[in-house]
């Protein structure tokens, strides 16, 4: 996971946070508190944006914290890519 990427953060009884500083995007858990494989709903949604990029329901919360991680830090791995990208165009175009 890229060192970037913060720690999970308890926003309130049955809601948790992780946030990547330099991509803004954040991985949301929320419990359902419902029975079975659809109890904890994850999402990552992007900077900025209000619709995630990714989302599902598992079962257990390690196994949505896990999805949630692996996620957060792919999208955030393909942001670094982009501005990394964005930033050789305007220094080779001097």
């Amino acid at each position: 996971m890229s060192r970037s990427v913060t720690k999970w953060r308890l926003l309130g009884p049955s809601t948790q946070l992780m946030f990547d500083p330099p991509s803004g995007a954040r991985a949301v858990i929320r419990d359902t508190c419902g029975d079975g494989a659809y109890r904890f709903h994850w999402s990552v949604i992007p900077s900025e944006e209000f619709l995630p990029i990714a989302a599902g329901r598992t079962g257990g919360l390690a196994r949505a914290r896990s999805i949630a991680e692996e996620a957060l830090s792919a999208y955030a791995e393909d942001w670094r890519g982009l501005v990394h990208v964005d930033t050789e165009g305007v220094v080779s175009n001097s």
